[in-house]
């Protein structure tokens, strides 16, 4: 309800206006009887007025007791009323001591802004010195006074009975005690002590004091007497100095705030690798540690061929990848070994990842990875490097014996010999499924008489690399053109058969013979000599074609010399050789026994010459290997047969295998028989 005096709400219940005591007639709202019954209620309600101008005994009014209901009748009003009237004093009493204190700052902040320089009021006595700064002046003004006040401390020597009730002290006293909160306080000396009322006592300040209305606590050095003093040139130079002082003060710290950054940002970097390690090694991801992981290598052989081991040691279980090698391996006890066969590298045909090389060195990198769980990333390692030999697939060049030979035919046999299973490429044709098994190879080719013939030869054996050879040929040019058939025979297997022979038997008998044939071109009109044993000649004047049938009796090579003449010109000569060995069957019925006629070949060994033998024995020792010769044993273990052979079969020789051989008598080795040996069969 709104009080009619004060304008003051008050609650419904209340009979009068809890701010002025006006009576609140017009209040007819009917208490309700929670309302009742909260009044009744008694209440501990205690009042105690202290008497304004007595402080020795409080006054108790109006002492309730603890049983007695609360009565609002027998509430002060107006005492209430003044307390909250002083509440609202105080409050902006305290409002206006905050603005004061805020306007006092901002006057401390605006001279801390606008500080000008000073110095102390000069005093009579003082020595005016450019050099001497304010708190050296103002020392030598304590002294002084403390100087003069200590000379008529002595004269007197008597107390003055006005200080004992404030505690004062004799001269002695005072000098023997130390000023704690001197403005000038100093460790070394004791300042005299004084009352303020003494009047003969020094004065360390002119009297300045602050203005009436400032308010705060200020320190001594804030009340010295100070006026406003121009600058002096000395003055200026010492501010030029502070002034690069504090330049380079600041460039210092500057550096050091750097450092200390740095620092900091160096710890904080290192925790966090710290924790992210962590966090790694929780996850499973860890990393390698040289530690736990490193590799060895270590040279050896596979099949007797060149490998290297790489063993790598680890964490258990952990899972390594060979790049290179595109497979994975398990690390089980601490390693995994892993042999590797050095033509893995270089050898295209034997392994998909090798690379093709020219050198007789390779450098070999292998970068293995690691991975410690499934769900793990995998790390790689320090790349494997090492380094291997790569072989040079071996030509052994028999026909010609030298990379450069003349020749006078017009085919020629180009024969080598190369390891077994290698690729042989001779004049650009693929001859490798011509290789026999003593590893010789042979191809005709054709030399046309006009200087160098330059003939290629590759070979690429299993495990090597690619081997490249040049043979060049040289035929003399020639005036009369004379060429052989490119079919013409080179080897000849077969008993010769003579023309009387050959008109003695019968159509079915000479249906079944074999009789060579050489045949060529010549210029027409020419005319043709054949310097060997042969027969039926013929020559076709028209086109210059010839034939004849050679008639062979010497085993090996025969070399067929075959010239052509014309006048008026230089005659043209070819050498034709053509290798001359009856087959086996042919050939075996022709052998003596070589056990049995010992002693006469090695006796008569000149007349034996290209006689054919048979001998059973065992090989003993190997002496050559391109041509392949050998020491054999006909003889018993009481009596020894020793021979040397020279292999000219398609068998190769073994160390103590038994064999069963023929061949023709060539001459003597060292006191031994030695034989060209054109047939091997294994001995039961």
């Amino acid at each position: 309800m709104k009080c009619p005096h004060c304008g003051a709400w008050n609650a419904a219940y209340l009979p009068k206006c809890c701010r002025c005591g006006t009576p609140l007639d017009n209040n007819t709202q009917k208490q309700l009887s929670w309302e009742e019954s909260m009044h009744k209620k008694n209440h501990s309600l205690t009042v105690v007025q202290f008497d304004e101008y007595d402080e020795s005994m409080p006054v108790q009014h109006d002492a309730v007791h603890e049983d007695d209901p609360f009565d609002p009748d027998t509430l002060n009003r107006t005492e209430l009323t003044d307390e909250i009237e002083m509440l609202k004093q105080r409050r902006e009493e305290g409002s206006r001591r905050i603005e004061q204190m805020k306007e006092q700052a901002s006057r401390v902040h605006r001279s801390l802004r606008e500080v000008q320089v000073v110095r102390p009021m000069p005093e009579e006595g003082d020595a005016p010195s450019a050099y001497d700064s304010d708190s050296i002046v103002i020392r030598r003004r304590q002294q002084s006074s403390q100087a003069r006040y200590s000379a008529r401390l002595q004269e007197s020597d008597i107390m003055d009975n006005s200080y004992a009730d404030e505690g004062s002290i004799s001269a002695a006293q005072q000098r023997s005690q130390y000023d704690r909160y001197g403005y000038f306080g100093d460790s070394t000396e004791q300042p005299l002590t004084y009352v303020d009322d003494d009047e003969d006592a020094p004065v360390y300040y002119d009297g300045y004091t602050p203005d009436s209305g400032d308010e705060g606590a200020l320190t001594d050095e804030e009340f010295m007497p100070r006026r406003i003093q121009p600058r002096n040139n000395h003055e200026d130079e010492l501010e030029t100095v502070n002034t690069g002082k504090r330049k380079k003060s600041r460039i210092f710290r500057f550096f050091l705030s750097a450092a200390i950054f740095l620092l900091c940002c160096a710890i904080v970097g290192a925790g966090g690798l710290f924790a992210a390690r962590k966090y790694i090694e929780q996850q499973g991801l860890q990393k390698r540690a040289d530690s736990d992981t490193h590799v060895e290598v270590t040279a050896t052989t596979v099949d007797g061929l060149p490998a290297h081991t790489l063993t790598i040691y680890g964490k258990e279980n952990a899972t390594v990848y060979l790049r290179e090698m595109q497979s994975s391996y398990v690390i089980a006890d601490g390693k995994i070994e892993v042999t590797v066969p050095d033509y893995m590298w270089y050898d295209t045909e034997s392994s998909t990842f090798a690379t093709p090389v020219e050198t007789d060195t390779m450098d070999v990198t292998i970068t293995p990875f690691i991975r410690y769980s499934q769900e793990g990333d995998q790390y790689q390692l320090d790349p494997i490097q090492f380094t291997i030999d790569v072989p040079l697939s071996q030509i052994y060049l028999l026909n010609p014996s030298t990379i450069r030979a003349e020749v006078g035919v017009s085919i020629y046999e180009v024969r080598i010999n190369v390891e077994p299973g290698s690729t042989v490429i001779i004049d650009g044709t693929n001859v490798s499924t011509l290789i026999r098994e003593t590893g010789n190879v042979s191809k005709n080719v054709q030399v046309l008489p006009v200087g160098d013939n330059t003939i290629s030869i590759s070979v690429k054996s299993k495990y090597c690399r690619e081997n490249k050879m040049e043979v060049t040929l040289y035929r003399e040019p020639q005036e009369i053109p004379l060429e052989l058939d490119a079919t013409v025979l080179v080897e000849w297997n077969y008993e010769p058969i003579t023309n009387e022979k050959y008109a003695a038997a019968s159509d079915e008998e000479r249906a079944k013979m074999q009789r060579p044939s050489i045949g060529g071109t010549m210029l027409p009109g020419a005319t043709i000599h054949v310097d060997f044993p042969h027969e039926n000649l013929s020559v076709d004047s028209v086109n210059g074609k010839f034939t004849f049938n050679p008639l062979f009796s010497s085993l090996g090579n025969n070399d067929v010399v075959i010239r052509a003449s014309y006048e008026g010109k230089k005659d043209a000569v070819i050498t034709h050789t053509v290798y001359y060995m009856p087959n086996a069957d042919i050939y075996t019925r022709r052998a003596w026994d070589l056990n049995a006629q010992y002693t006469d070949l090695i006796n008569y060994i000149n007349i034996r010459k290209g006689t054919i033998y048979m001998g059973i024995g065992t090989v003993e020792r190997i002496i050559s290997t391109a041509p392949q010769m050998a020491i054999m044993n006909i003889g018993t273990d009481t009596f020894e047969k020793r021979i040397m052979i020279e292999n000219s079969s398609k068998t190769t020789w073994a160390v103590g295998e038994k064999y069963r051989i023929y061949g023709e008598a060539y001459g003597l080795y060292d006191t031994m028989p030695r034989l060209t040996v054109r047939y091997t069969y294994l001995a039961e």
